[in-house]
């Protein structure tokens, strides 16, 4: 085993260390094993096949860096490669048009050269505390969440009835009081629209405090389930009384109050909807939308952590879910669509924005699919990003559902109605501002917690359960698990919770 120091352009310094083979007594210790580990105080590689079939010999057909020497898997790179660009964070990228392996710190240490951050104390890892697992109420998945102006958390839920009520709905949002060791208490938001579930196919996601204002954008199905996706739109409702009544509003700002049973609350056209079919995009056989499936930053208690006076909105693009969209708005103006600016692309470091929705461009490209070349589904990578006080840094929790049965291409399972089929990606981000640029600082293409059976999605961050210091987070998550007799969604379709330690170093 040899070692090496890299130094980067700004004078940052890691030392890394490598091995001409792979280690036979490298630990991995991930849930699932992703293939890194630690042989000693030293990071490896774990042995998976013939490592010294020559590169040339090794048949490489997805570009992940493994192939086939006929029945035997082999490496189809020999080095390690310093100036290897990781795109998915998996240890493998590419250098020019070679394939390529990344040393474990130039994988899971940033990149400071955008000079994101010049000092302090980086994210370069995450550590799960497995013994603060808890499951709490009965029924329901997605927990978006904010963190109100009277110190309580409001979550969105979906496809559920989470205090075991009488009433199953698609779409609720519940009010959770308290510290995150179990004596949190948890009540509906009674003023709330009841999007049930024998209604329209209406799901809740973003949810935000602003000023002491409640926002809450509810996507709309194409039908009246979840399954048949993607969205078309979102309806923006706002509380100005902390939940107690609500009221849509539309793309002028004009409040109209909704009765919780408002047969309004079912209406469907660019008058009724903040987004609603526009600036779609054609792929993998039908029309997505952007905007209709969003996740809210949030930037402290009710927003008051934000530099800037804005709010941002990040939204999976509806057709090619991997590509993160995003938008921000004046807080003031939320309920304004001629005030919002959407990501157009970077000057370096610089965002550039525009009011225009089709010059819309990607924020940050997540993989599309896993390193079998399994293909997510459209019902992927929405975000959770939090501001994190101790570390002063915005972190992101995301993560990919692969779609379909046989996940084979996009094309054939993209719209799949059938989900969750194995458990799904996490990966964590951080970022000194709300619009990136993301450094990626942990990713597995399959995430499970307790069991082998798990079928996690939509990870997601608490915006108060942070630690004084930042570096202890309550990761919040859903689990599609199936029971004994082949149903899914029913041993663990409930809130998932955890803590996480957030690792760094300079």
């Amino acid at each position: 085993m040899g070692k090496s120091i890299i130094c980067a352009a700004v004078c940052f310094c890691a030392t890394f260390s490598f091995q001409s083979s792979f280690a036979q007594s490298c630990v991995d210790t991930a849930p699932i094993g992703d293939g890194w580990g630690w042989n000693g105080s030293d990071s490896c590689v774990v042995l998976k096949s013939d490592e010294n079939v020559a590169a040339s010999e090794c048949v490489d057909t997805d570009g992940d860096g493994w192939g086939w020497n006929g029945t035997a898997s082999c490496r189809a790179v020999a080095e390690i490669a310093a100036n290897c660009i990781d795109i998915d964070g998996d240890g493998w990228g590419w250098t020019g048009s070679s394939s390529c392996r990344v040393t474990v710190e130039t994988r899971n240490v940033p990149n400071q050269s955008n000079d994101v951050v010049q000092s302090g104390e980086l994210p370069n890892g995450v550590g799960f505390k497995y013994s603060t697992l808890r499951r709490e109420g009965h029924r329901g998945d997605n927990w978006c969440v904010t963190w109100a102006s009277d110190d309580s958390q409001i979550t969105s839920m979906d496809d559920g009835d989470w205090l075991n009520e009488q009433t199953t709905y698609h779409n609720m949002l519940y009010r959770i009081q308290g510290d995150s060791s179990g004596g949190a208490t948890r009540s509906r938001v009674n003023g709330y629209p009841q999007f049930t579930r024998a209604g329209d196919g209406w799901f809740g996601y973003g949810v935000v405090s602003v000023a002491g204002t409640l926002y809450s954008m509810v996507s709309k199905s194409r039908g009246d389930a979840w399954t048949e996706g993607p969205f078309n739109g979102v309806k923006m409702l706002r509380s100005s009384d902390n939940g107690a009544s609500w009221s849509r509003v539309d793309r002028d700002g004009n409040d109209r109050y909704l009765s919780p049973y408002d047969a309004a609350r079912d209406n469907q056209s660019s008058d009724e909807m903040f987004f609603w079919k526009e600036g779609g995009r054609s792929n993998n056989g039908r029309v997505g939308y952007p905007f209709s499936f969003v996740s809210f930053v949030q930037d402290g208690q009710d927003n008051r952590a934000a530099k800037d006076g804005y709010v941002y909105v990040y939204s999976p693009e509806g057709s090619t879910s991997h590509e993160l969209m995003l938008a921000r708005v004046q807080a003031g103006q939320i309920g304004r669509r001629s005030s919002w600016q959407y990501f157009s692309g970077w000057d370096g470091s610089v965002p550039r924005w525009t009011s225009d929705i089709n010059q819309r461009q990607a924020n940050i490209t997540l993989p599309d699919r896993n390193r079998q070349g399994e293909y997510f589904g459209w019902y992927s990578w929405l975000p959770s990003v939090v501001w994190n006080e101790g570390l002063q840094l915005y972190i992101m929790a995301n993560g990919g559902t692969y779609a379909g049965t046989g996940r084979t291409n996009s094309t054939t399972d993209y719209y799949s109605q059938w989900m969750h089929e194995k458990s799904g990606s996490l990966g964590l981000w951080y970022s000194a501002t709300p619009y990136g640029p993301w450094q990626q600082f942990y990713y597995t293409d399959h995430w499970t917690v307790d069991s082998a059976a798990n079928r996690t999605y939509q990870p997601k961050l608490s915006p108060k359960w942070i630690s004084h210091d930042g570096k202890s987070m309550v990761l919040i998550w859903s689990d599609a698990m199936r029971d004994a007799n082949g149903h899914s969604h029913s041993v663990n379709y409930k809130w998932n919770q955890m803590e996480i330690e957030i690792l760094t170093g300079k």
